[in-house]
């Protein structure tokens, strides 16, 4: 076990606080509370991930989703050599907790089916890897550098007149415009949504995902009555959130299942196909109703 491994439990967890935007608030200001708010929700779930607790894994994945969607969202603000280095870093610790995140969903939608003991098995292994890069030094290391980053990164210090200006802008101004461009850019996208093949509704989902974090933690930094509004696109965003999700699912599970047999397909009954598609027919047309009320 490594020293960083070993001085896990000794490691202190920051005290989550409740995070407080106004209209008034300085960007930098705001940015270091959503990020702060991210990385002690990680801190918080570190021990019961590290012990296989999947609601834990879920949350995590949450919570670093919101942390780099926080990031585009305030975009050249933050962007520095720093970043793109802790960037790599978090790549790298995601390909473990989507691995078994996604045999978690697998397994949850394969009760009682032949391919459940064969998924769990995989996610045995998959945990096991996940759990040693969990208490690595490399882990550590990231973790570590991700709050130095938030509270003094390079991103801090920038002395340009541009670099201190968008710093320094209200969060009620900032937030507006870049919501709106956001909107705009998701409305794009989703044009066309049930006749688009899986890597650009993947896109979709994505963009989906990070304007609705980003109207989430928007709540207090917009007027009442412009954040009304957008509490309508997050209603809507939610529902195409969770419609596109399962059609991702539908597709990792298939994936899964076919990597740990590789005769899935073949066995597969001609009516269960026909089933498949069925569903994720009804699920694209539901989809695209749904977007089209987000772009209107």
């Amino acid at each position: 076990m490594t020293s960083a491994a070993s001085s896990d439990r000794d490691r202190v967890v920051r005290p989550k606080r409740l995070r407080h935007l106004s209209e008034a608030m300085r960007c930098e200001t705001a940015f270091r509370l959503i990020l702060s708010e991210c990385l002690e929700e990680v801190a918080t779930n570190h021990e019961a991930l590290s012990s296989g607790d999947p609601a834990a894994l879920h949350q995590t994945r949450i919570a670093l989703t919101r942390l780099k969607a926080a990031i585009a969202f305030y975009g050249p603000m933050v962007a520095d050599t720093e970043w793109t280095r802790l960037k790599s870093e978090l790549k790298w610790l995601s390909a473990y907790l989507s691995a078994t995140r996604d045999l978690d969903v697998a397994i949850d939608n394969s009760k009682g089916l032949p391919e459940e003991r064969m998924l769990q098995t995989a996610r045995t292994d998959a945990f096991e890897a996940l759990k040693e890069a969990l208490q690595s030094d490399r882990y550590w290391q990231w973790f570590d550098g991700m709050w130095d980053w938030v509270g003094s990164g390079p991103w801090t210090t920038r002395q340009n007149r541009r670099a201190a200006q968008r710093r320094a802008v209200p969060v009620s101004v900032f937030h507006a415009r870049r919501l709106a461009r956001w909107h705009g850019k998701l409305c794009q996208k989703s044009r066309g949504l049930q006749g688009m093949g899986k890597n650009k509704r993947h896109r979709v989902r994505l963009a989906s995902k990070r304007l609705r974090y980003a109207i989430e933690f928007s709540e207090g930094g917009l007027p009442p009555d412009e954040y009304a509004s957008w509490r309508t696109v997050l209603k809507q965003l939610r529902k195409g959130q969770q419609l596109l999700g399962e059609l991702n699912d539908d597709e990792v599970r298939r994936k899964l299942f076919e990597s740990v047999d590789a005769r899935a397909h073949e066995r597969k009954a001609k009516h269960q196909r026909v089933h498949e598609r069925k569903r994720k027919s009804r699920l694209l047309r539901r989809a695209a109703a749904v977007y089209r009320k987000i772009s209107s």
